[in-house]
């Protein structure tokens, strides 16, 4: 089969050899721009295995790359899609087109959207308005506070039971900067927090109740701090176990009350929620980091609760609705508008936490390989071993250090998308998508990088090119 292969590449160049340097039949003697069999002299033979690189390469690793991650998956409890390329050539694939729970690799699909609609430099905005301004830095009355949908900001406190020190946050006393810088001393009214921005919707009916416990994702909230967790309104920058989900936007007010008082901002009245007067007058302004930020810690981190108040934003600016029907809608119709195909996919949320959620092995392959290539997720996909949520896994593998990939985890799914760099100097391309009751867990999917690491052991691409002709 390998000398079938390689004859018939041979004669297809051999072809192409003839027709390109033969005169074309009826032009004059005197056509000075005619290629002539003698105005180039190749240096590669027309029999060299250079001439058809492709074809030696996919011939010798292609089968061995094959049996290699046959033989794993064979022993996998569950069911599994699978896609691999190189240089945009499918090496493997495994019920590619078919739809699985993909988990939070759904979170591709609302950055794609969300830097479509929404933009890379937008930011999330929280605005202090009242009914008058103030007067030798005293608001003679309430201060409003409306949530603009910022998902990332905590205190000191919170910080401590980040599962990665490095994980990115925005420091929450800056909110009490920008009323410092405004000239504010004090307020003699109430603090009121209004979240009307979205709609009051705390989680997606579908999920399970279990969710609403453990931090899996936060009441959500267009006025939220410390992930709307309870025991951090009077201590906000100390540790605490006496956390659990709470009243997001009043959790919010009640802290930043805490947080002007410790900087000598006085706030007279009591912290509650309520909304704002339509003609309030502008106060100050907090804004977030730009969008591409929020984006990618969304990604490096997994953060359910960023996804969700992204997809309401997203609903928000594209429908008009700050829920999360109206997000996946405008989600839905961006993904079609940049050339996905969807027609397969259900979409339920943004973070990938509903477990009805389906999408196929190579919508996740395409959706990755678009991420990877926007300058604004440049530092966007977890590194195996180092960062993110592969930070504790692929640990002293063949994978350490050479996987950048979204990761996706639920009870019985485990999913991947993202590139191998392989020892061999090539970098596959791969969607992995695991439904199933594997006793590995996450050991299913590094498992699966570990037979790409292995891979290609053919000759280089970049051995096998065409030598340049004289």
């Amino acid at each position: 089969m390998l000398i079938r292969k390689i004859f018939a590449a041979a004669v297809a160049s051999l072809s192409l050899v003839v027709v390109f340097a033969s005169p074309s039949i009826g032009a004059s003697d005197n056509d000075s721009n005619l290629i002539t069999p003698t105005s180039v002299t190749p240096t590669t033979p027309l029999l060299s295995a250079r001439r058809f690189p492709g074809v030696l390469q996919s011939t010798s690793a292609d089968p061995e790359l094959s049996a290699s991650i046959d033989q794993f998956l064979n022993k996998v409890v569950g069911s599994t899609c699978v896609i691999v390329e190189l240089d945009g050539r499918t090496v493997y694939e495994r019920r590619s087109s078919e739809t699985f729970v993909p988990a939070s690799t759904m979170k591709l699909a609302t950055a794609m959207a969300a830097l479509d609609i929404l933009g890379a430099d937008s930011k999330f905005s929280t605005r202090f308005v009242a009914e008058k301004q103030p007067k030798n830095g005293v608001i003679d009355g309430d201060l409003y506070v409306i949530g603009g949908g910022d998902p990332l900001l905590a205190t000191s406190g919170y910080k401590t039971v980040f599962d990665d020190p490095d994980q990115f946050y925005e420091d929450f006393t800056k909110i009490a900067d920008a009323l410092n810088e405004a000239g504010i001393r004090s307020i003699t009214g109430d603090l009121i927090g209004d979240d009307s921005r979205y709609d009051d919707v705390r989680w997606v009916s579908t999920w399970p109740a279990r969710y609403q416990v453990g931090g899996t994702v936060a009441p959500l909230s267009a006025l939220l701090v410390n992930d709307g967790n309870t025991g951090y309104t009077d201590t906000p920058n100390e540790a605490t176990t006496n956390r659990k989900a709470g009243d997001s936007p009043l959790l919010f007010v009640q802290t930043l009350r805490t947080v002007l008082n410790s900087k000598g901002i006085a706030v007279g009245g009591v912290a509650t929620t309520g909304q704002a007067p339509a003609d309030a007058e502008e106060i100050s302004t907090f804004d977030s980091v730009p969008m591409s930020e929020v984006l990618t810690e969304m990604l490096k981190n997994s953060d359910n609760t960023t996804a969700e108040l992204v997809l309401k934003e997203i609903g928000l600016q594209a429908k008009g609705q700050g829920t999360t029907a109206a997000g996946i809608e405008a989600t839905k119709e961006s993904l079609k508008r940049q050339g996905f195909s969807i027609d397969d996919l259900v979409m339920l949320d943004g973070s990938g936490l509903d477990t009805g959620n389906r999408m196929s092995c190579e919508l996740s392959l395409a959706l990755v390989e678009a991420v990877s290539q926007k300058p604004e997720f440049s530092d966007a996909l977890p590194l195996g071993g180092k960062n993110g949520t592969l930070r504790k896994r692929m640990l002293a593998t063949p994978s350490t250090g050479k996987v950048r990939a979204k990761t996706g985890t639920l009870n019985g799914v485990n999913a991947l998308a993202g590139f191998a760099d392989t020892p061999r100097g090539n970098t596959l391309s791969f969607a992995f998508i695991h439904n199933g009751t594997d006793p590995r867990t996450t050991g299913v999917a590094d498992g699966f990088t570990d037979r790409l690491m292995a891979t290609p052991k053919g000759p280089k691409i970049t051995l096998l090119e065409p030598l340049p002709v004289k």
